[in-house]
């Protein structure tokens, strides 16, 4: 797997060999940005340019010896970190998003049944008085559901 990122180099050396390299970075397609020529002094014929470069080298397999393996391995440790960190903080985010949204959803639809109810409590209390005199009438009907003596 390729990653795309940006290098960020010097280049110096005399005019031509400056655009050398600039022309064949314009040419591959990796050039990004570039900035003016400075002298290196102000008797050296040389010139130094800041250029900004496509880097499509993956870490895992990226050719060319390592200065230091001890270095190598605490910056790939770090970026390990960095990177399961950055993991960790998008899944709190995302989970505490979550959250938040399912709170406001019940409390949407509490304040929309509380305002219901409000809105039509006559009619509530309508039914529920109807359904009591109904239910009361049939406990009357068919007695209170006791049975005559404890032993039946």
């Amino acid at each position: 797997m390729t990653t795309i990122g940006y290098r960020t180099m010097t280049v110096v050396g005399l005019p031509e060999q400056v655009a050398n390299v600039l022309r064949n970075h314009h040419n591959a397609g990796t050039l990004i940005s570039l900035s003016a020529p400075r002298p290196v002094s102000p008797t050296d014929p040389r010139i130094r340019v800041n250029v900004r470069l496509v880097d499509t080298t993956t870490p895992a397999t990226a050719p060319g010896r390592v200065a230091s393996l001890g270095t190598h391995i605490t910056t790939r440790v770090h970026h390990t970190q960095r990177r399961r960190i950055r993991r960790r903080i998008a899944i709190a985010a995302t989970v505490t998003a979550a959250a938040a949204a399912l709170v406001a959803a019940v409390a949407y639809l509490i304040g929309h049944l509380v305002a219901f109810l409000a809105d039509h409590a006559a009619i509530i209390a309508g039914f529920l008085a109807i359904a009591a005199l109904i239910l009361a009438a049939l406990r009357s009907a068919f007695g209170s559901g006791k049975r005559h003596c404890p032993g039946c």
